[in-house]
């Protein structure tokens, strides 16, 4: 009864949460939709003019939280690379139902208190860590095309065209995400910004290091002169040599991370294995202290070996 009670409480409070969230969200694009109709026929001119929409959730106590705290811009930068369609009080929102599901499934499966908070610890993270892999995946998207992204460029500059102009054609001819990105950039010039601030922009945007080398180059160009096609094009050369060491580097290490993939599976395999085979000859592991005191002191010999593997593994260019 008093798991049921629970339940029915988690539910609720998911169901309230989710509600207001979107309940706010259709009210204020119905009210804006209205003013806008209002509007357009009184007007002679042209369009009305478009301001970005900085708040960080369309809930007002949700957004002065996320301002008080900080973390919005960081979230809102981090959703913009991920490419990801939702605003930080959204996403905060998730990582909140993520952690009741958590809970409630804890709960309905052990009976138990600690599963519950367990449960609500492990799976309250998931969006955050599925919006870090959808920006990782975009990012190393950019830094694949990013090179012939350049090559387009130093082609377009040896043709004569200006620096904007050869930035325009990367902006209608190179793939995703490499097309979008220059493409903000070019109309932030466009609209009257700076061409260092817009490139700075971009590197803000685009957390890629072979970028920040070509806006670096593009900079120290525009201020001690040279020919600028020329030093696109050692640049270019430059980030495939980074690319070639790199991939030197994964086929050196690859035997290096299988060995620690392996030491690290083994023992939980073989210890599930011998779980569910003779579980009798297991159990005192469990239900001794001295048993669990020996798999907390193996577990925690394991995250060190992790840790080790990956220290020796991980090469930096």
């Amino acid at each position: 009864m008093n798991l049921l009670f629970t339940l029915l409480i988690a539910l609720a409070v998911a169901a309230l949460v989710l509600g207001i969230g979107l309940g706010r969200g259709s009210v204020t694009a119905r009210a804006l939709g209205e003013r806008l109709r209002r509007i357009a026929p009184r007007r002679l001119g042209p369009g009305p003019e478009l301001e970005r929409d900085r708040r960080y959730s369309v809930m007002p106590w949700m957004d002065n939280l996320l301002r008080s705290m900080r973390v919005g811009e960081r979230l809102e930068m981090t959703l913009y690379q991920a490419a990801v369609g939702m605003r930080a009080g959204t996403l905060i929102l998730t990582c909140a139902l993520f952690a009741a599901g958590g809970y409630v499934a804890g709960l309905l499966l052990l009976h138990r208190l600690l599963p519950a908070l367990v449960g609500m610890a492990v799976c309250a993270p998931l969006p955050l860590a599925y919006v870090g892999f959808r920006k990782q995946q975009r990012m190393r998207a950019f830094a694949r095309e990013f090179p012939d992204a350049l090559d387009l460029l130093v082609s377009a500059l040896r043709a004569g065209l200006s620096f904007t102009a050869a930035m325009q054609i990367v902006a209608d001819e190179a793939p995703e995400p490499v097309r979008g990105e220059f493409a903000v950039t070019v109309e932030e010039q466009s609209l009257g910004l700076e061409p260092r601030e817009a490139l700075l922009n971009l590197t803000r945007r685009v957390d890629v290091l072979d970028l920040r080398f070509f806006v670096t180059a593009v900079l120290l160009q525009r201020e001690t002169g040279g020919n600028l096609a020329e030093v696109l094009a050692n640049t270019s050369a430059l980030i495939r040599d980074r690319f070639r060491v790199l991939g030197d580097i994964a086929t050196y290490t690859a035997q290096g991370k299988l060995t620690g993939l392996i030491l690290v599976c083994l023992p939980i395999f073989v210890s599930l294995f011998t779980l569910m085979v003779t579980p009798d000859y297991f159990r005192p592991m469990l239900e001794s202290p001295e048993g669990r005191m020996a798999l907390w002191g193996a577990g925690l010999m394991q995250v060190a070996g992790i840790l080790a593997v990956k220290k020796i593994v991980s090469i930096r260019v």
